[in-house]
């Protein structure tokens, strides 16, 4: 089992990472889905579906474990600020029209 944000996951627990934090860009965002699957960003905002990589969380937690992640539950996520990390509720997706 994994630790990370005050929860456990499993070893195979899948994860989704944008390739610029990937190449080297730092983490800013990190997401706790409501299905339980970990979203790890950069501060860029215009991410595509050509933009994400699907891994194994356990290949992600040498960069997690060092940034000092707080508390994120299901369907919260973390955003680094000067001040540390803030943690909200994410935003409720918009239903298709």
């Amino acid at each position: 089992m994994l630790n990370l944000m005050g929860h456990e996951f499993a070893d195979d627990q899948a994860a989704i990472v944008c390739t610029h934090v990937t190449d080297g860009q730092p983490v800013v965002e990190v997401a706790h889905d409501l299905d339980r699957v970990v979203q790890v960003l950069c501060a860029r905002f215009d991410h595509g579906a050509q933009d994400a990589l699907v891994v194994h969380l356990h290949h992600l937690m040498p960069v997690l474990e060092a940034l000092g992640l707080p508390t994120i539950d299901p369907g919260h996520l973390a955003q680094l600020s000067e001040g540390g990390w803030i943690v909200e509720a994410m935003p409720p997706e918009e239903e298709d029209a």
